[in-house]
């Protein structure tokens, strides 16, 4: 293996000719670099903001939400049950449905949602809040957190004490008939509104919070939940205490992980980054392409130093791998450039955030960064893969029965 890469270092470093050969080197070389330091840098992004995106949903859903297989309420019985799985550190019983929020002439539908105490060691919506207290368990009084687009919506003034908002609910408890569409057929409450939470304009224009006996009178559903929202003490067994929950429970209840909740958007952020991989991929092929050609030209330029090889005794085979092996070196090259600079850049961005988002309400100021050792590990393999695969082609050619033969007349 020492002659064919001191011969493959030799024809591509060698600086004795400054001739088109060595300009179309340095051109793969640079060519891979860039389309290996886009694609570190474009991933590390889309790493960035799938992170964001995922820790903006985790400070609303749940680790495990268990809920009805056929989306009705159920009794809240099983607390005790789900206690006794190892990993389960917090068991919350919820109940929602949706409602019409009006004041001063302005309405808004929304889904009211209530939670019991243990709702607070969730540590969700609590620490978000960005005006009042998370003070819902007054027995005394009909207390809610409403979100941040609800009270615009509302035009709810909290610069001095919080408003009273009407909270209309179907009465589901009777039979609606046209006959009854002048009755009332909406029960309306009265609720307390005694702070603000703002994680994501998707939550804080959609939800509002109670207390669970509230909204269990609201409902009229004494003793009956939606379901349970369960917080684990380690994340990274979800799917264990997920298959553990449903042993317990049996299969009348569906158990989903957070990212079963949000299945169709994990989906989408999965397939958006292989087609960014397979985008990139094929901007890397057509790259590889000056590799090919320029193994095609430097296997006629380099003719009569293959002749003297041969005349030498060199086997064909040790022709063939020193061609390869110029693939090769010129996309480690390429790669070891584009890693260095895709790397420096990311981590500068990281630290700086010198590309803002220029986005009206947008969350985050800066785009996001996060490099992850697996994308560089791709990343290098598909590079080097793609550089091996285009130089095979060039290598036949230049070692082939024909072209052997011909350089064997040609000494004669």
């Amino acid at each position: 293996m020492y002659i064919p890469l001191k011969i493959a270092s030799k024809y591509i470093f060698s600086k004795k000719n400054k001739t088109f050969i060595n300009f179309l080197s340095i051109f793969s070389i640079a060519s891979l670099a860039v389309g290996t330091a886009a694609m570190i840098i474009i991933l590390s992004v889309f790493n960035g903001l799938e992170e964001s995106l995922k820790s903006i949903y985790r400070d609303f859903d749940p680790d495990l939400k268990i809920i009805s297989s056929e989306g009705s309420y159920i009794k809240n019985e099983l607390a005790n049950e789900i206690y006794t799985i190892n990993n389960v550190d917090v068991v919350t019983p919820f109940i929602e449905n949706k409602s019409l929020l009006q004041n001063n002439g302005k309405e808004v539908v929304s889904v009211i949602k209530g939670v019991d105490k243990t709702f607070i060691n969730q540590g969700r919506v609590v620490n978000n809040l960005t005006e009042g207290e998370f003070s819902l368990f007054n027995q005394k009084s009909k207390n809610t957190i409403i979100g941040r687009g609800i009270k615009y919506g509302l035009g709810i003034n909290t610069n001095s004490n919080f408003e009273s908002i009407t909270a209309f609910v179907l009465n589901d408890s009777i039979k609606i008939t046209p006959q009854m569409l002048n009755s009332k057929i909406y029960q309306k409450n009265k609720l307390n509104v005694v702070g603000v939470f703002a994680i994501e304009n998707n939550f804080d224009s959609n939800y509002i919070f109670t207390s669970l006996s509230t909204a269990q009178n609201i409902f009229n559903k004494e003793n009956m939940i939606s379901g349970y929202e369960i917080k684990l003490k380690d994340i990274n067994q979800v799917n264990k205490s997920k298959d553990d929950i449903k042993k317990v429970i049996g299969n009348e209840l569906k158990v989903l992980s957070f990212s079963e909740i949000r299945g169709g958007l994990y989906k989408i952020l999965e397939t958006e980054k292989l087609v960014v991989y397979a985008i990139f991929s094929m901007i890397l092929v057509l790259s590889s392409l000056n590799i090919f050609f320029l193994l095609i030209m430097m296997s006629v330029e380099k003719n009569k130093d293959i002749s003297v090889m041969y005349s030498l005794g060199i086997k064909k085979k040790t022709v063939r791998y020193a061609f390869i092996l110029q693939g090769v070196l010129i996309g480690l090259s390429g790669i070891i450039i584009g890693l260095f600079v895709g790397v420096i850049i990311s981590l500068i961005q990281h630290e700086t955030g010198f590309v803002k988002i220029n986005l009206p309400n947008s969350i985050i100021s800066a785009y996001p960064i996060q490099v992850k050792v697996i994308d560089l590990v791709l990343i290098t393999s598909i590079v080097l893969t793609i550089s091996t695969i285009a130089s095979i082609f060039p290598s036949m050619i230049t070692s082939s029965k024909k072209n052997f033969e011909t350089i064997n007349q040609n000494l004669s």
